[in-house]
């Protein structure tokens, strides 16, 4: 139950960071996909059924917000969760590079199914933005890699932080 919680509070925070915060201070100059972050990071630490499901979740509400095809977002952000699960799953993906590069190689499957499902769907599809897609793959590299670590390292932190705060505190005392 709280991994779902914390799952769903990572959605939400992520949708809302990127929809709102994101656009409106950077527009469309820095394309990091915070909600696909989520969702690898959740099938990272949860495995294939968790990214599936937040994937699916998150990709649908995503679509929903932005006025698209219904669907399209979802359908790709749950093969991503799923894949990344199964990555997390069989190999040891507990370093930086080996996070790095499924947090790219997500971002690049995700791009490829979103921009091939549009490109069946619609006429005219939406381009060939591969060059885009590149520096939104490097971006969520970083930004995956950071968020992981953090997330990993905050108790481990937050415990350090306290001890020595108590340990100034006693030595002030005496």
């Amino acid at each position: 139950m709280t991994r779902l919680f914390l799952a769903g509070v990572a959605i939400v925070g992520a949708l809302m960071l990127q929809t709102v915060v994101g656009y409106q201070l950077f527009g469309r100059l820095i394309a990091i996909d915070l909600v696909l972050v989520v969702v690898v990071s959740t099938a990272l630490f949860f495995g294939p059924t968790a990214g599936m499901v937040s994937g699916t979740v998150a990709g649908l509400c995503q679509d929903a917000l932005s006025g698209g095809v219904l669907g399209v977002a979802g359908l790709a952000k749950t093969l991503a969760g799923f894949v990344a699960g199964v990555i997390a799953t069989q190999f040891i993906v507990s370093s930086v590079i080996p996070r790095g590069v499924v947090f790219f190689a997500m971002t690049w499957l995700h791009g490829v199914c979103f921009l091939g499902l549009y490109a069946m769907i619609e006429r005219h599809g939406m381009g060939r933005p591969w060059r885009q897609l590149l520096v939104q793959s490097l971006l969520n590299a970083v930004v995956g890699v950071v968020a992981t670590r953090m997330i990993e390292r905050g108790p481990e932190w937050w415990r350090r932080r306290q001890y020595t705060r108590r340990a100034e505190g006693r030595r002030l005392v005496r």
